[in-house]
């Protein structure tokens, strides 16, 4: 559940391995019983900025897929900041049934090509 695919831009490798450790904190927090509210916090943060870092970057390189790229971290976004964190169990559902298999396929796909073209152009960050 928590292997994820490496891409081709070690920076991007670095962010996602950040958030997979949020990740299983809040999860962790969710079964302890701890302080869900301060690790979902800390989760959405480091999601933010994850999503900035790489929208920054594509805007800095003209990233041709930017809008697209964008659209879907805004959708993801979006649905976090509405989940009901209060509910916990509703909590680890979305998390284990929508957003890991998500950013599964967001790495799998978009992610692929945005580190392919930054390699390609020889970006940095």
């Amino acid at each position: 559940m928590f292997e994820i695919s490496l891409v081709a831009f070690e920076p991007m490798n670095e962010i996602h391995q950040r958030e997979i450790t949020y990740l299983k904190n809040l999860l962790e927090a969710i079964e302890k019983n701890l302080d869900v509210n301060k690790a979902f916090e800390e989760f959405l943060k480091d999601v933010k900025e994850h999503f900035a870092f790489e929208e920054n970057l594509m805007q800095k390189y003209n990233f041709f897929a930017y809008i697209p790229h964008k659209t879907e971290h805004d959708r993801i976004l979006n649905e976090l900041k509405n989940l009901n964190t209060e509910d916990k169990e509703e909590l680890k559902k979305y998390l284990i049934k929508t957003f890991i298999p998500w950013l599964h396929n967001h790495i799998n796909t978009i992610d692929t090509v945005t580190a392919g073209f930054f390699k390609m152009i020889n970006a940095t960050n």
